[in-house]
């Protein structure tokens, strides 16, 4: 192979190498910021704790059952390749409109900023920024942000008044938006409903899981 393409490679890896750490860099000094930014403007009124924990055992089981287990990255903690929640906080927070690239460039920086997040953010407000942030899609041509707007944009009432099967259609949103829009894919979304439940049931065998507390899922005789 001629050196100038050898140099060339090298150069570029390089330029990749520095562009990665740079973004690590920026998560890590930036992340507690805006999270204090995002909570003095008013944009995270709902808190892990305001929700049954039923609810939020159905969250981690269906979106990132090893949440509590993994360091943002999440890449030895589950399925090859799957969004933990705290990249999907990063998405919003480090990327104007997110897109994996060439070769997965951006899903590599994408990973490094969630691990620099999570060493900066607790879990605990990790699911409260997931919570008030998590992309629904849109309705009326304007973005849906956060579960209490998606419950008000798709069912005309506050989150706590939504249903446990109205709550798992939301969930089902979560991982393709457009594809399981709850109300313009009635049909793709109640399929996904019925395949989380199935996912929920065997999370909820022995228990779902917060931290170390065992907690209900929905639809368990003691989540009621």
């Amino acid at each position: 192979m001629p050196k100038r393409i050898v140099l060339t490679i090298l150069v570029a890896v390089g330029a990749l190498l520095a562009w990665v750490v740079w973004t690590g860099a920026v998560a890590f000094l930036r992340a507690p910021g805006m999270v204090a930014d995002l909570e003095r403007a008013g944009g995270l009124p709902l808190s892990p704790s305001d929700l049954p924990k039923s609810r939020v055992c159905a969250l981690l089981a269906v979106d990132d059952p090893t949440f509590y287990l993994h360091q943002g990255i999440g890449l030895f903690d589950g399925p090859p390749g799957h969004t933990t929640i705290t990249q999907a906080i990063g998405k919003g927070l480090f990327f104007n409109g997110f897109d994996p690239g060439f070769l997965r460039h951006r899903k590599i920086r994408l990973m490094v900023a969630a691990w620099a997040f999570d060493r900066r953010i607790s879990k605990e407000m990790q699911l409260r920024v997931f919570l008030n942030r998590a992309y629904f899609g849109s309705m009326d041509e304007r973005g849906v942000l956060g579960f209490p707007a998606a419950a008000r944009a798709y069912f005309g009432k506050p989150l706590d008044r939504v249903s446990d099967r109205e709550y798992l259609g939301l969930l089902a949103m979560l991982e393709a938006p457009s594809r399981y829009h709850v109300q313009r894919q009635p049909q793709a979304n109640a399929e996904r409903v019925a395949r989380l439940e199935m996912r929920i049931k065997e999370a909820c065998r022995e228990g779902c899981f917060e931290g170390e507390s065992p907690i209900p899922c929905p639809g368990s005789p003691s989540s009621h």
